[in-house]
């Protein structure tokens, strides 16, 4: 089997634009691979059509090699070991297409390519809103009443400003104990800082969200100082969780020299797919770091981490965004979400198929309206 080409089919979907990489072999095998990367979607599909120069003739079963042909070597096509979310994020949505046709070949889900299942169903967290505490605290009632056992919202800073920006401790802290006390003591609340803020605000922050339990703070501080998260840590007793937005495998195993986080965070798109995202896990199982998936993006994206998810021994509840009415209509079968867990579906590969007809009338095409 060779390949014969590469293509994306860019979806519009609430603040990103799905990017579905397909891979076409020459016995009529298709790959279907994620690569989206939030509002940097055409740049992505550039990188994409820049690197399948190096794919062309090649034999898909190769992933680990054409993985590697395409970060160090290439001069052509590939990235020369310049990671970063662009790059990486195209890398992606390739490894994962090749991961798919792997196992349609071996007529096997993905999960049995990587192990074998080590749970059945992987757990899931989702998001609350509202724009005050007694709003948001309905929204956490619905989503618990949904079956969702774990909940994350942000907080209530209002900037980017990194030295100005302190995430309003204390109107944080009411939103979360207006949430804690609705939902009660058996659902886990998470809260996402975006890397917003230095050190001090962060620990401010923290302390004041204590009383309610946490289970994580997430990219409390920028996170290209990995030094910055051990000193978070230190501060608070709230688990630390980051970083969505670290590319490598290095990093990752840098981070946790440094004891920066208790939970890890790679982002399958960001960190270079499922081939690269494996080997970071193993890393975290070295440092008994568990492993929580970003995972904000389209269904592909969704499935293929929980394959990986399913497979690994450290698993935390992973990321699923909510709320998209019309995720199923791109696909030849709806995702099954029982009971807040992912049910990873029986297929070969990934186990998903494109209605296209539900991606065209969803399609987005570079200079449509964003």
């Amino acid at each position: 089997m060779k390949i014969t080409d590469v293509d994306t089919l860019l979806l519009n979907s609430p603040g990103r634009k799905w990017t579905i990489v397909r891979v076409f072999t020459d016995e009529g095998l298709i790959g279907l691979g994620e690569a989206t990367y939030s509002n940097k979607e055409p740049l992505v599909v550039a990188a994409i059509e820049h690197m399948k120069c190096e794919l062309i003739g090649e034999d898909p079963a190769r992933i680990e090699y054409l993985w590697h042909k395409i970060y160090r070597p290439s001069s052509v096509g590939g990235i020369w070991r310049m990671a970063g979310p662009v790059a990486m994020s195209a890398l992606a949505g390739i490894d994962l297409a090749l991961w798919d046709l792997k196992g349609k070949v071996a007529n096997l889900p993905l999960v049995e390519l990587l192990g074998g299942r080590f749970r059945k169903r992987v757990p899931l967290y989702t998001h609350f809103h509202g724009a005050t505490p007694e709003e948001a605290a309905a929204c956490a009632l619905r989503k618990a009443a949904e079956g969702f056992t774990a909940l994350k919202s942000g907080t209530r800073a209002r900037s980017f400003d990194l030295y100005a920006e302190d995430g309003r401790p204390e109107e944080t802290a009411a939103f979360f104990a207006a949430v804690r006390e609705a939902v009660g003591p058996q659902v886990e609340l998470l809260v996402d800082c975006h890397g917003r803020f230095t050190v001090a605000n962060a620990i401010r922050l923290a302390r004041a969200l204590e009383p309610y339990r946490l289970y994580a703070f997430e990219d409390p501080v920028a996170p290209e100082d990995l030094s910055a998260y051990p000193k978070v840590r230190r501060g608070t007793s709230i688990p630390i969780m980051g970083s969505e937005r670290l590319n490598t495998k290095t990093q990752f195993r840098q981070l946790f020299e440094l004891d920066g986080v208790d939970i890890a965070q790679p982002d399958l798109m960001y960190a270079g797919g499922i081939t690269e995202v494996q080997k970071i896990a193993a890393i975290a199982d070295t440092f008994h770091v568990p492993v929580s998936i970003h995972s904000s993006k389209g269904p592909i994206g969704i499935v293929a981490a929980g394959h990986l998810m399913a497979a690994i021994p450290n698993a935390a509840p992973m990321e699923f965004m909510s709320g998209i009415p019309w995720r199923d209509d791109i696909l030849q079968k709806p995702l099954q979400i029982e009971a807040g867990c992912l049910v990873l579906p029986e297929g070969p590969g990934i186990g998903l198929e494109l209605d296209l007809e539900g991606v065209e009338r969803h399609r987005w095409r570079v200079g449509d309206p964003r």
